[in-house]
């Protein structure tokens, strides 16, 4: 992967794994986790592994809170969205998203972890054009990936498919946020502006009339806020739902549910 100048396969490796619970598995190694994504895709494997899930979250499969595991499910699933999107955005490197090639565990709280491999690139051309194409591969190749996935958790659980898939675009759209006002992420002026690419075709509105990560979103305005812009979701995760008493989850930072004072409050206690 010796295409770009600066990219650090290690480093990319920590990273994903530290902040994306993703690891990347060496050609030729053995598959880590029990779960291939296209289980997903068979009814009596994706309702086993959503009945698991939910009894993770205490949550019960066609019953009360059902709804929340599929909600959850996609919010969770977008971690691997995110990790795909920074291992290209950071270190110039595409991971592959074939279903072959996707693996997941259950955490025991109802997440979930990732692997995958390293994608096979054959573009040819000047690097600028080239990374572009890649991108643009890459995007498209998330988009036909995600649907099917999305929709089969959705059928399995009752949740609505087109909650599930704004709460995968606002975690995209929030990672951008964060890599472009971060300067410790982007680190140099030229990493930032590739970063700014990526932006600008993962979130372009070419086709309004099918899903997309380029959806809006209000963004968290308030006169003491100071720290990284923050984009409210279109819709609660239902992550609430999960625990009671003392161990109850609450409204995350970004919910729609939260006014503007307990958020602020929220983001200062962190």
């Amino acid at each position: 992967m010796g295409r770009y100048p600066g990219h650090n396969h290690s480093e990319m490796s920590g990273t994903l794994q530290h902040f994306f619970v993703t690891t990347i598995r060496a050609n030729g190694h053995d598959f880590k986790y029990p779960f291939h994504v296209k289980d997903l895709l068979d009814e009596e494997k994706r309702n086993s592994i959503l009945r698991e899930q939910a009894i993770q979250q205490g949550l019960r499969l066609g019953g009360k809170g059902s709804v929340a595991v599929g909600t959850l499910f996609a919010k969770r699933y977008s971690v691997f969205v995110m990790s795909v999107i920074s291992a290209f955005s950071l270190y110039d490197i595409p991971l592959s998203i074939a279903d072959d090639d996707v693996r997941f565990e259950l955490n025991g709280a109802g997440g979930m972890r990732y692997e995958t491999r390293l994608e096979k690139i054959s573009l040819e051309g000047e690097k600028s054009v080239q990374r572009r194409s890649e991108s643009t591969l890459l995007k498209k190749k998330m988009l036909l990936h995600l649907e099917p996935v999305l929709r089969a958790v959705a059928d399995g659980t009752g949740a609505s498919y087109n909650v599930m898939w704004s709460l995968v675009a606002h975690n995209v759209q929030q990672l951008y946020v964060r890599m472009v006002n971060d300067r410790k992420i982007c680190k140099t002026d030229q990493r930032l502006a590739q970063i700014q690419e990526d932006q600008s075709i993962w979130l372009d509105e070419e086709n309004k009339n099918a899903f997309t990560f380029a959806m809006k979103l209000h963004r968290f305005d308030h006169p003491e806020w100071q720290g990284t812009p923050l984009l409210i979701r279109r819709y609660c995760c239902l992550a609430y739902q999960v625990g009671d008493g003392g161990h109850a989850h609450g409204y995350c930072n970004s919910c729609p549910k939260l006014d503007s004072e307990s958020r602020l409050r929220n983001l200062l206690q962190q």
